[in-house]
């Protein structure tokens, strides 16, 4: 309200509220579309519409509905979320001290969960199963089966469908469990490790890693096609694109065509390429 005051009142005065707005927007001229610009556009935005509802504000003072262009933009670029790694996953589940979280941490990486799935998780002749059902704008997610990559035989030797029981998981509030399961890591000395280890090679570990790690070896490594691991992974097809094509890297583009040209080789069994 202070800063609303002192821009109403110039100098120069602001006459109504594109000017009014335009002033809050400058007092953050050097970060356009930062949270806090835009938080103080739109809180004064509101207020205007609510005097000139009530009366109190003549008409030249109602805000454009389309704030965007006083908001502006932020030059920052959003640091990318990266795919944990193999050798990264093992050694963290060796040193988790708590047998529940060790549990929850290899049930989110050997099948790609989201954390708040961990609380949907049931056992249905034999195969483990996940329940939750998450609405978005595209759709809401199904109930699917959960499948273990055919690379992942660290997956495997854990026998998660085998041993599954919802007690042996970690106590978490429903609408939570990132929340939860992410203080419980920020509080692990490796954790802490591994994160300043992947800062220092530009790229940013955090607990949806080790989903994103799930897509990146389903593509990678067993060359899956993006269809069928939207549908492992319980979103559509868009979403999946949307979040990890950022990953496909040159180097990843020229193993794909390299492999491709092996198996139109005359006279190579696709089998053998």
């Amino acid at each position: 309200m202070a800063l609303l005051l002192k821009t109403v009142k110039g100098p120069p005065a602001a006459r109504d509220a594109k000017q009014l707005l335009e002033a809050q927007a400058d007092l953050w001229s050097q970060r356009p579309g930062c949270r806090t610009r835009r938080l103080q556009v739109q809180y004064t935005a509101a207020l205007l519409r609510w005097g000139v509802s009530q009366g109190l504000l003549p008409g030249q003072w109602t805000p454009t509905l389309d704030l965007s262009g006083t908001i502006g933009r932020s030059r920052e670029s959003k640091a990318v979320t990266t795919p944990i790694g193999v050798d990264d996953i093992v050694e963290m589940v060796k040193v988790i001290p708590d047998p529940r979280w060790r549990f929850a941490f290899q049930l989110i990486n050997a099948f790609g969960l989201r954390p708040e799935e961990l609380q949907h998780l049931q056992l249905r002749q034999g195969r483990l199963w996940c329940t939750y059902e998450k609405v978005a704008s595209r759709a809401k997610t199904k109930p699917r089966p959960l499948r273990l990559l055919p690379c992942d035989q660290w997956a495997s030797n854990w026998q998660l469908t085998e041993t599954f029981d919802p007690s042996k998981l970690p106590p978490m509030r429903p609408g939570f469990g990132s929340d939860s399961f992410n203080r419980y890591l920020l509080r692990r000395e490796h954790w802490q490790q591994l994160r300043q280890q992947y800062e220092a090679q530009g790229e940013k570990l955090v607990l949806y890693s080790c989903r994103h790690g799930y897509a990146h070896r389903a593509h990678v490594i067993c060359e899956l096609p993006p269809k069928v691991v939207a549908a492992a992974m319980g979103h559509s097809v868009q979403t999946h694109l949307a979040a990890y094509s950022r990953w496909c890297g040159e180097d990843v583009v020229d193993d794909a065509f390299a492999k491709a040209a092996r198996r139109l080789e005359p006279g190579i069994p696709a089998e053998v390429a």
